[in-house]
């Protein structure tokens, strides 16, 4: 063992004379400790190539400062932008979804307020429409003459007579008067020949031949017509008031001359035909 020892003692020192007597080794000796230097150096740059890349992230850095600062920029506009699109989406979706329920409760709850609005506005028209039913021809013709008895009575005249017959003579009047509005003598004889109604004349008894004999009611009459509308006491009180305010009329039916009196009126859809007979003796009586 200490002969081998010995033994590479010997070697060692030989080789590190071996070492220093050559002018090759000392260079390579001392630069192979340069360059694992120098590697280690280039290594470390190598390494730190990150500051290659260090420069590549401080470019990237100044792009995403920059980025950020756009980004920075774009998110206040991302969040201006996203309120006014909500907004809108808010407001579409409100239009929209109030207008179509409430156009699809109109049609599918007919009893909703919308409908019954419309109900409620189309009943008006139906009752004007629908005119009620006139107030009887008879009543409104008693109504008369008792308003027209009133108005003498209020000027310090008698009042006049009401006598049936010669109503029933009035009411054919009116429906001469459709046809032909006028006091005509042979419309006046064709109604008491009619109704057989007033005095008959015979020509015979004075002596004349070849005449027609007739009947005739003898009264003074005051004819009218309008579309008055009302009950039956509104509607006798413009007639009655009609002729009272007409002169001509009122001389003869506000009279107390005139001491019986007969109203006849009929209705025909549109006008009322009124007539009234004045006399001074009750043509009921043959």
């Amino acid at each position: 063992m200490k002969r081998i020892i010995i033994l590479l003692l010997c070697c060692g020192v030989l080789v590190g004379m071996v070492g220093c007597g050559g002018n090759s080794a000392p260079p390579h000796i001392e630069s192979s400790p340069t360059t694992v230097s120098e590697t280690i150096i280039t290594e470390t740059p190598t390494e730190t190539t990150p500051h290659t890349t260090a420069v590549d992230p401080t470019e990237k850095e100044k792009e995403p400062v920059s980025t950020e600062s756009k980004d920075q920029a774009t998110e206040p506009t991302v969040t201006a932008t996203e309120p006014t699109t909500t907004a809108k989406a808010t407001e579409e979706p409100k239009s929209t979804v109030t207008t179509k329920p409430t156009e699809s409760s109109a049609v599918e709850n007919p009893k909703d307020n919308g409908c019954i609005t419309i109900v409620e506005i189309d009943d008006p028209p139906t009752e004007e429409i629908i005119i009620p039913p006139k107030p009887s021809a008879d009543l409104v013709a008693q109504k008369v003459a008792e308003y027209i008895n009133k108005f003498r009575t209020e000027q310090g005249d008698v009042t006049a007579t009401v006598i049936p017959g010669l109503i029933e003579y009035c009411k054919y009047r009116c429906t001469q008067l459709k046809t032909n509005f006028a006091h005509d003598t042979a419309d006046q004889r064709a109604a008491a020949e009619a109704l057989q109604y007033g005095e008959y004349v015979d020509w015979s008894l004075y002596g004349i031949e070849g005449e027609e004999n007739y009947y005739t009611a003898n009264v003074r009459e005051a004819i009218g017509k309008g579309n008055w509308g009302g009950t039956a006491d509104e509607i006798a009180y413009s007639i009655a008031n009609g002729f009272r305010n007409s002169k001509g009329h009122w001389s003869y039916v506000g009279s107390s001359k005139y001491t019986y009196m007969a109203v006849g009126v009929m209705y025909d859809g549109y006008y009322w035909y009124v007539c009234i007979c004045m006399d001074s003796k009750n043509t009921d009586l043959k």
